[in-house]
């Protein structure tokens, strides 16, 4: 789990198994690396190929009425098997084609041309949604996108057999769904390749890789759990230990040693239920906002542009309180949210949203930063990262009146979630907060697992015994 996975999507013979190979090879394979910050040396490019036995892929061009589902149960569980592979490996991850593409594309495709009854659809369908809840989009989808007479002379060129009478209107329904997905399925940052080009195969294969590599780059995307596969890939037994062993020390510095934990994350992503296991586990103090007695919450939901401003006003004042309680040191703190966070995140998408005017955006800057410069900050500033429709979900599932009658809406989610892709390094450079950072994917970490809490109360021990007071 301590990878970037880039899945690399397309249609047959679009060349995304000679991308994959190719990429993961020297002098490609330097390129994607060098975007890993402190690389240890133990990273690698993995080419994880899309994998099929070849009978299964003939018997359904021969006979594809009779052979449609049996062949996508097949290609999806190859896809399935190479996906538990994935997670013990250390680098970055190239996935010749992705999970969703089995259903969005192909198993789509087999219904709309009749392939599929309806029962058998239908029994895909639910199997895909079942084995695939919980495994997490790529960090960046590079789709390789070209015309169809293109893909008919690529697919000639390579001459497989089973290949060689596939239909041009077929590839042409494939390029529709493509669109479809990308355009409204695929949630995660996309790179689109001319894959038209007829330039020579090295420079267009450097050409694509120094793209993804500069892709990386632009979007900061970068490991958010390194260390974690020591942990995960432990026997199970010596990985509880292990995980005792990290909290007991935790446990014993933050009782030698107050100091202030403070939790930053999109609405929904576990704020509150990571604060309560640090505070109940750790037997340290709890910091809380307790949205159900905020005398302004349930107003600015139901009537945002009348309390936007009053409402961050009073949240400044309020967690100014809580901060300076959880700095005082007398004892150890961990804070559910943390103050820049109203300014940085909420304020800025509230002025987008219409609902602060400029000059309220700028006042509140100002009195935010008069408070950061004026109180200590949090020793470690931990910040839940994850995707807006699991937030989304999440804020679904708790149910909270306020949040569902009239309060976020999921479009909402996703803008702040938009904030909250830099907040890490915005709140440091921009002077809001002077302590350590360490972000967190709760897409690949369960705070139900003692396991991974294990692996988060060892990575907060790490950074707060490295840094002086």
């Amino acid at each position: 789990m301590e990878h970037l996975r880039i899945g690399i999507v397309g249609n047959i013979g679009v060349g995304k198994s000679t991308l994959v190979e190719a990429a993961s090879q020297k002098p490609l394979n330097e390129m994607l690396l060098s975007t890993i910050p402190n690389r240890s040396g133990e990273e690698k490019v993995f080419a994880f190929q899309e994998t099929f036995n070849p009978k299964v892929l003939d018997a359904f061009y021969d006979d594809p009425v009779g052979n449609a589902f049996m062949a996508q149960i097949e290609f999806f569980n190859g896809r399935l098997d190479r996906q538990r592979m994935i997670e013990g490996c250390k680098g970055i991850i190239l996935e010749d084609r992705t999970l969703p593409e089995d259903y969005h594309i192909f198993g789509m495709a087999q219904k709309i041309l009749g392939n599929m009854t309806e029962e058998e659809f239908l029994a895909y369908q639910r199997n895909y949604n079942l084995m695939t809840s919980k495994i997490p989009e790529p960090d960046l989808i590079v789709y390789l996108k070209a015309e169809v007479p293109t893909l008919i002379q690529r697919i000639k060129d390579r001459g497989r057999e089973s290949e060689v009478s596939i239909p041009a209107n077929y590839l042409q329904q494939l390029n529709e769904l493509y669109e479809q997905f990308i355009n409204r399925h695929v949630t995660c940052p996309v790179l689109v390749i001319d894959a038209n080009d007829d330039t020579p195969l090295d420079d267009y294969l450097k050409s694509t890789i120094q793209k993804i590599t500069d892709e990386i780059r632009n979007l900061n995307l970068r490991v958010t759990t390194p260390g974690i596969s020591k942990w995960v890939t432990l026997p199970e037994t010596a990985a509880t230990l292990k995980a005792i062993d990290a909290e007991s020390k935790l446990e014993n510095y933050l009782n030698e040693n107050p100091r202030l934990i403070a939790i930053a994350g999109n609405v929904g992503l576990g704020k509150t239920t990571l604060a309560a296991i640090m505070q109940r586990s750790l037997k340290i103090n709890g910091l809380y906002e307790n949205p159900e007695k905020n005398p302004l919450l349930g107003k600015f939901l139901a009537d945002k542009a009348t309390y936007c401003y009053d409402l961050q006003m009073h949240f400044l004042k309020m967690r100014k309180k809580l901060q300076i309680k959880g700095t005082s040191g007398k004892a150890s703190y961990v804070m559910d949210r943390s103050l820049p966070e109203d300014l940085l995140i909420f304020c800025y998408q509230f002025h987008h949203d219409g609902y602060l005017t400029a000059d309220e955006l700028d006042n509140l800057t100002v009195k935010f930063k008069a408070v950061c410069n004026e109180i200590p900050s949090p020793d470690i500033l931990v910040v839940l990262k994850g995707r807006a429709d699991l937030a989304w979900n999440r804020i679904q599932q708790r149910g909270r009146e306020m949040e569902i009658e009239g309060g976020w809406s999921k479009s909402e989610i996703e803008a702040l979630n938009h904030w909250y892709k830099t907040y890490p390094n915005d709140v440091c450079r921009f002077g809001f907060h002077k302590g350590k950072v360490l972000e967190i994917n709760v897409e690949k970490i369960d705070f139900t697992n003692r396991i991974h809490v294990g692996y988060i109360f060892d990575s907060v021990h790490n950074l707060l015994s490295n840094s002086t007071k």
